[in-house]
């Protein structure tokens, strides 16, 4: 268990001095952010979606569950565990996928004359902290490129 610690973002020293103010972003909201992503996979798997259940059959509302609770969790494997960070990158571009390909489903399939532009926006409102992240593993990508270079 100990080594298990060892590796991950809450061991003490898993993050440089020089990225100290990132330190509450990858050590509580990033992880916060997939844990959130799981649950809202485990709900989709146990009760469906409103929209998606009008749209398609049980079994890919069940399937798009499944996916997200596992995109999520490979994610918070690739949050805690920063040696992980190419599976965190693969997998937060498939979460945003996911969730952009729920949003269009929305927005396409809507049975009303205006589309549910609350649900729209409930979901992309989270979309920036992916991003983020996103651009903070292509940086972080760069500068080992960089380091690469020069040996």
């Amino acid at each position: 268990m100990r080594r298990l610690i060892a590796a991950s973002i809450w061991a003490r020293g898993a993050i440089p001095p020089d990225e100290w103010k990132y330190r509450n972003l990858k050590r509580v909201w990033l992880p916060l952010y997939d844990i959130i992503a799981i649950f809202a996979g485990l709900q989709a798997i146990m009760y469906g979606s409103t929209i998606l259940n009008r749209l398609f059959a049980p079994f890919v509302v069940d399937t798009l569950g499944v996916f997200m609770t596992i995109i999520a969790t490979v994610c918070l494997a690739g949050v805690a565990f920063p040696r992980l960070w190419p599976v965190e990158m693969v997998g937060k571009i498939l979460l945003v996928a996911l969730v952009a390909g729920y949003v269009t489903t929305i927005l396409i399939f809507s049975e009303s004359a205006t589309p549910n532009l609350f649900v729209v926006g409930m979901l992309t409102w989270g979309l920036p902290l992916a991003f983020f992240r996103l651009n903070l593993l292509g940086e972080e990508l760069k500068e080992r490129r960089a380091e690469g270079a020069q040996k």
